[in-house]
């Protein structure tokens, strides 16, 4: 009964765990968030025209409040719906066709990012409208 009660409490959890990466970026001299947001596009263009594997959804956060607000100018944040996506979309966009190494290339021109951080997400609450 105690292992039924326990898969009946964290399953749904499991059905929402996905891999999120996190990068910690400060602007390269000379670049600023006008930069990034031209790159952003071009970024988007080349993922939807190259890659198969489409479920990566990507967030740009600026700190408002921070314990030291020189640590970064922005933070990259992207997630997939599974890691056996996150595995077909680094192998795509990295591998050995590289289709992203190129526009990765660009974004690596204009950002110093100090941190490149990969964690589990599990959804552990649904918020409401």
């Amino acid at each position: 009964m105690k292992k039924l009660l326990f898969m009946v409490i964290f399953l749904p959890m499991s059905l929402f765990s996905a891999p999120v990466e996190f990068w910690t970026c400060k602007f390269a001299d000379g670049y600023d968030m006008n930069d990034l947001n031209k790159w952003v596009v071009k970024w988007n263009k080349n993922l939807d025209d190259n890659l198969e594997e489409q479920s990566y959804s990507a967030y740009v956060m600026t700190p408002s409040f921070s314990s030291n607000l020189l640590d970064a100018d922005f933070i990259w944040a992207g997630s997939w719906a599974n890691f056996a996506a996150m595995g077909a979309g680094f192998e795509e966009y990295f591998g050995e066709d590289a289709k992203g190494m190129k526009i990765h290339a660009e974004f690596e021109k204009i950002t110093n990012c100090s941190s490149h951080v990969l964690v589990n997400s599990t959804q552990v609450r649904q918020g409401s409208e």
